[in-house]
């Protein structure tokens, strides 16, 4: 549930800037964030007028919570085929749209990409956007998801299996981007990974990027790359299948070292 917070007239003249100039957006794109942007304009109208976080939260959920919902049960559909290592969804544009928005809602919605960007925007802005963090999220979800959408020819996607002796780990940042900078900045590029369990996961990568992580059989380097790639990325928790593998990671990063 949402306690919504008032956005302050610097975050609302920032997100008009960043989302509604036609001049350097499209304007498909432009209409799209005004008609979200509006539920969060009558859902703080509601807070200043009085109402309860109850009635804010009970419109939100309304407006927007149960679109999440939804795409969250659409994606079960998606999530279930590629278990099975069934990508028949992918050439489907409806199932592509609802691919996109999830992994781009999900990727989006953790805390841990919450508090690094509201850092980032405040370094970069001087604009404190706590407030309005979770409309900010939905339109550059919302953006980022038409875009996947737009490109032609569109990006191809792999399911890559894990045979070694080491199975893949999971975090609280479940969807990462391979292509992450080190440094924290906006990468230049976009190549998602999504474990979908202990030995199998979803590569959407930036057309000729990480080739060697599909087509063939992962060795343990591979496997060990990319768990170290999760833990990395992950804001405060990791997970395995087995307190070995656990182990095998925490005893050399120092961010969940207990020594």
């Amino acid at each position: 549930m949402y306690e919504l917070k008032v956005p302050k007239k610097k975050e609302l003249d920032l997100i008009e800037i960043l989302f509604l100039n036609e001049r350097n957006k499209n304007k498909i794109v432009v209409e799209n964030n005004k008609k979200i942007i509006e539920c969060y304009k009558i859902a703080s109208l509601l807070k200043q007028c009085g109402e309860t976080n109850e009635i804010v939260d009970l419109y939100l959920k309304n407006s927007i919570e149960d679109s999440h919902e939804k795409l969250e049960n659409e994606f079960n559909v998606i999530f279930n085929k590629m278990i099975e290592k069934d990508l028949s969804f992918y050439e489907n544009t409806y199932d592509r749209i609802v691919f996109y928005s999830w992994l781009c809602n999900q990727s989006l919605r953790t805390f841990g990409v919450r508090k690094k960007s509201i850092e980032r925007i405040n370094e970069n802005n001087g604009v404190d956007v706590s407030s309005s963090w979770a409309i900010i999220s939905v339109l550059l979800a919302s953006e980022l998801s038409l875009s996947l959408f737009l490109e032609k020819p569109k990006r191809p996607i792999f399911l890559i299996e894990n045979k070694t002796d080491i199975t893949f780990l999971t975090s609280d940042q479940p969807i990462i981007n391979l292509d992450a900078r080190d440094d924290g900045h906006s990468p230049a590029h976009l190549s998602w990974y999504y474990p979908l369990g202990p030995r199998l996961a979803l590569l959407f990568p930036e057309p000729g990027k990480h080739e060697g992580l599909y087509g063939k059989v992962l060795d343990s380097d591979q496997v060990d790359y990319l768990n170290k790639r999760i833990v990395y990325l992950s804001h405060a928790q990791f997970y395995a299948d087995s307190q070995r593998t656990i182990e095998r990671y925490v005893e050399n990063d120092e961010k969940f070292s207990f020594n």
